[in-house]
């Protein structure tokens, strides 16, 4: 944390953002930081600031773009198990998705650059495997979440091509059918707002949405015993089906079948009959 430049952790507090060139480039090059101090609380609260609040040039924003391109930190040794590059990956991911929100209101990537980032976010949840929240002193990896995040940027975004929501449901399902423990850091919640998002600017709708969820199910069930793996599938998919039951209150149809569902389990379990 020594090392980091006093100036640029500074900026967090200043309310009028603005960047040199230099401090663009710094903050590239600490996307994947260790330390949570610099990698957190500077490094993503900056990017995230100075997106959403247009505090960056075009220049520097084409800078950030060309790096994700470039880089691909979004793959880094995504084939390696639980080692330090999670963090690259992860906090990649939530770079790509303020680049798309920004550029959701201002239109401002490539057409080639929009669609390689569109790609980016429905590979990403299904190349992941390190399936760790936390770590400690290190803080969090959370690949499930921030994946989930920049699938919702990519699925929501007004040029997203409606041909490849098939493809986003299926990443989604992919996490489920692959994870191998219960989820602890409020996982479910941010799996479901690619959903949520895609709902509300019409990417998808309740048919697709219901015919997902009970296809989903009857695949969790092949196979299914009380051992660790199995059961911990199920305990994630029953709450990310009650979290999206509470943050749908209007759509009748689909409480239905999570209510339907949801009976299932339980009488698997043996708390109903």
């Amino acid at each position: 944390m020594a090392d980091f430049p006093t100036k640029l952790r500074q900026l967090v507090a200043v309310p009028d953002l603005s960047f040199t060139d230099d401090q663009v480039n710094l903050l590239l090059a600490h996307v994947g930081d260790l330390d949570p101090t610099i990698r957190d609380a500077t490094v993503f609260t900056l990017f995230a600031r100075g997106l959403a609040e247009d505090a960056f040039t075009p220049d520097q924003c084409q800078t950030i773009a060309n790096n994700l391109l470039n880089k691909r930190g979004l793959f880094t040794a995504i084939d390696q198990l639980n080692n330090d590059t999670v963090f690259q990956r992860t906090f990649t991911a939530l770079l790509t998705a303020a680049v798309l929100d920004n550029d959701a209101h201002h239109a401002w990537l490539a057409a080639a650059t929009r669609t390689q980032f569109f790609n980016d976010a429905l590979t990403y949840l299904v190349r992941e495997h390190d399936q760790r929240g936390w770590v400690p002193a290190k803080g969090r990896a959370h690949g499930v979440a921030h994946g989930s995040d920049l699938l919702a940027s990519a699925w929501q975004h007004s040029q997203f091509p409606l041909a490849q929501t098939p493809m986003a449901l299926a990443a989604i399902a992919t996490v489920f059918t692959r994870q191998t423990m219960p989820f602890q850091f409020d996982e479910e919640p941010r799996l479901a707002m690619p959903l949520i998002q895609a709902l509300r600017v019409d990417h998808l709708t309740i048919p697709q949405l219901n015919d997902w969820l009970t296809a989903t199910d009857h695949r969790l069930w092949i196979g299914f015993s009380f051992d660790r793996g199995p059961a911990a599938r199920l305990h994630n998919w029953l709450s990310f089906c009650h979290h999206l039951y509470f943050l749908l209150p209007e759509e009748t149809t689909t409480q239905e079948v999570i209510a339907t569902l949801s009976h299932h389990y339980y009488q698997v379990n043996g708390y109903v009959s």
